[in-house]
Formats: C-alpha cells, structure tokens, sequence
C-alpha cells in the first residue's frame, strides 16, 4: 500500500503544453488505470514499442503491467500524459522513472504516442521529470535508448545529457546528466522550486 505520501503525489497532476500550447495533463499512474495504459501500448506503432521497451512486444507482460501500475513500489513511479482530443481524454504519452536511494540516481524511460509524436510532448516530458527527479532528492537523471533511436538520442542531447556507449550492451547507448539548480519539493504531484542545498 503506498505511503501517506504516496497517496498525496497520486492525488495531484502537473500540466505540460504541446509547442503549439495545447494541455498536456500529467498524473501518476493507478491500479484503476491498467486496462487503459495496455490499451495505449497496444497502440502504439511496433517501432515505438521496440524503441520505448527495446525489444518486440505487443502489449505489457502481466507482471510488468502490475508494477507500472503499482505506485511507489520500489521507488518507482509511472506517469500517463493525457490530452482532450475529438472531445475524448486519452493517453498521448507515458513516463516511468525509478529512484536509487544509494547512488541518487534516478532513470526513466518514456513514450510519446505516434500521433503526437514531433509536438513537443517529449521535451516537455523530460523537462519535468528534471523536477520530479530533484524532488526525489536525485542528483544524476539516465535513460538508455537503442543505438538506433536517433529521435530520443537528439532529445537527450538536446535536454542537456551526456551520450555514451552502454557498458553492458553494444546495442544501447546510456544518456546522463547531472541535475542542478534548485531543489525541488513537491506539494501534491506540483513541484515547487525553493532553492539548492550545497
């Protein structure tokens, strides 16, 4: 069962825009969630599933969807982006990130459906996983993409990370950067800057 504080940050939402300024609702992924998130996965084309789970699948493994969906378990957590669209409120993207305690480091991965995708859903998606990260008290922020995904190598590249081969495979390559600036603390899932311990 998700602590307190858990179930505060599963009560809130953040808001991103679109470039064209469209409204992007962010909130934190539910057990009440599980048969509409495996509906976006399933719909999403094979390439972007290949790339978001680096490997071919069709749809999330039963126990891998139960972990998605299961906040706060193991300090990690997932997030569905969802837009009004054609008068209906549909997932256009999905983040998870997961925090290490010991080493401060926090990794992510994520997905923008093919239909936004090239709308500036994932910029702003990794721009407030940089809040969330630091929030969490993480001080390096990583992902791994396949050597291939020249889209979310240049999204990376452009957020600030560092590119370099995966040490433990040839076919990815791990992104990086460390985080800076001001310490986030969260009020609800909104994030609220209040300065940078030394």
């Amino acid at each position: 069962m998700p602590t307190p504080a858990i179930a505060d940050l599963a009560a809130g939402s953040n808001t991103i825009h679109t470039r064209r300024g469209e409204e992007v609702r962010l909130r934190f992924v539910t057990p009440d969630d599980a048969e509409a998130l495996q509906s976006y996965v399933r719909s999403l084309s094979q390439r972007s599933r290949h790339k978001r789970f680096l490997g071919a699948l069709n749809e999330l493994p039963k126990t891998v969807l139960e972990d998605f969906v299961a906040l706060g378990r193991n300090d990690r957590y997932s997030l569905i982006a969802t837009m009004d669209h054609d008068g209906v409120d549909g997932i256009v993207a999905e983040a998870r990130y997961a925090f290490d305690r010991g080493t401060g480091r926090v990794e992510f991965g994520l997905s923008v459906h093919d239909r936004w995708q090239g709308h500036g859903i994932g910029p702003a998606l990794i721009a407030n996983l940089d809040g969330r990260a630091l929030a969490l008290g993480g001080v390096t922020l990583s992902g791994d993409a396949l050597r291939t995904n020249d889209v979310m190598i240049a999204l990376a590249r452009k957020a600030g990370f560092t590119i370099k081969p995966h040490a433990d495979d040839w076919t990815l390559v791990r992104f990086e950067k460390a985080l800076s600036g001001a310490v986030a603390h969260s009020v609800g899932a909104d994030l609220h800057v209040v300065g940078r311990e030394s």
